[in-house]
């Protein structure tokens, strides 16, 4: 009884996030310098690069896109930890204190 197995490769796929990380890194620099709508939109276009660049990280490389529930409980956390820095910082940056 021969039972062959056959491996998944998803070189490409890493190669693309990988450099889609890399996108978003540089992404990330260039809101640092976003003077358009100040800094309050610097630091929230900087906190979603932030996030999307974490969803990656945990889908592709923690292997969460395999595991269903456990990708919607670290997801929310994550979503919760950006929305309590959000909440934290825009006062702050509001009234001049930053």
């Amino acid at each position: 009884m021969n039972m062959e197995t056959t491996t998944h490769s998803d070189d490409g796929l890493d190669l693309g996030v990988y450099l889609a990380l890399l996108g978003l890194t540089a992404a990330t620099l260039a809101a640092s310098h976003f003077s358009h709508g100040g800094r309050i939109m610097a630091v929230a276009l900087a906190l979603i690069i932030a996030s999307v660049k974490a969803s990656l990280i945990g889908f592709y490389y923690m292997g969460l896109r395999r595991e269903r529930a456990m990708m919607f409980i670290i997801l929310g956390i994550g979503v919760a930890a950006v929305l309590i820095l959000l909440v934290g910082i825009l006062p702050d940056m509001t009234f001049g204190r930053f």
